[in-house]
């Protein structure tokens, strides 16, 4: 049998259920001086952060490590990344050079686990990304009082690693003209070869995520719609809200 259809994260709890694995356990400083961060100081440290920002313990069941699997072997540059389920390799062909849009149903755990892993990688520059909701941008960006305000403003949302999350949710702003905020900042990312997470919920009853993408096309028009596709690995998440 081969040994990637057995998740990362079953191995894991195998040997770290929630009373065994250690609170205090940072990365090793060898693994912050190479960039780097193991299978188990990565689990280690994504439960510990998830229970100290949501202030409860992560629920661990079937759907809830289908949907994590492919982030974790992401981040960890694990080939088992192009195997997982929730990959969605007919829609946009996978690889660790694009970002990743999370497409699912409302209270999946979307923005509850990249503000985990934001958290985790904050002191591993390699990793280091920065969380914004896209409604957050559009009163940000309202905010600016001079062009120079503007232009330090999409300047900064050029960094290395960027997380928007709830995209297409936000309106367009307004501040001496009319911008579309989320769209400009994905634009100038494509256009200078950053890697981009995102998330959004379904576009749709039917729960699609195809048509979720043509409605982020109608969104953000064509200019952004055909970048998708280059810029993100397709990851839809399953399972029932949990704030039923």
């Amino acid at each position: 049998m081969r040994q990637n259809k057995t998740s990362i994260c079953y191995d894991l709890i195998q040997s770290l259920t929630a009373k065994e694995y250690k609170e205090n356990q940072l990365p090793q400083k060898s693994e912050l001086q190479n960039n780097t961060i193991s299978k188990k100081t990565l689990w280690n440290q994504f439960l510990r952060s998830f229970k100290m920002i949501h202030r409860k313990e992560l629920i661990i069941n079937e759907t809830v490590i289908q949907n994590l699997k492919p982030l974790f072997y992401y981040f960890l540059k694990d080939s088992n990344f192009f195997e997982c389920e929730n990959l969605r390799n007919d829609i946009s062909k996978p690889s660790f050079d694009k970002g990743l849009l999370i497409i699912g149903g409302y209270g999946l755990g979307k923005t509850d686990y990249f503000k985990v892993f934001e958290a985790v990688f904050k002191n591993i520059p390699s990793f280091r990304f920065k969380c914004y909701n896209s409604k957050e941008l559009i009163t940000c960006y309202e905010s600016c009082v001079t062009p120079m305000d503007k232009k330090e403003f999409f300047e900064e949302k050029n960094r290395k690693l960027l997380f928007i999350d709830d995209i297409s949710s936000e309106r367009v702003a307004s501040n001496y003209g009319l911008i579309d905020v989320t769209g400009e900042i994905l634009a100038e990312r494509y256009a200078n070869n950053l890697r981009t997470f995102a998330s959004c919920n379904y576009s749709n009853v039917n729960q699609c995520a195809e048509e979720t993408l043509e409605a982020l096309g109608l969104r953000y028009g064509d200019r952004i719609f055909d970048r998708l596709f280059e810029m993100f690995n397709i990851i839809e998440f399953k399972g029932k809200s949990f704030r039923i």
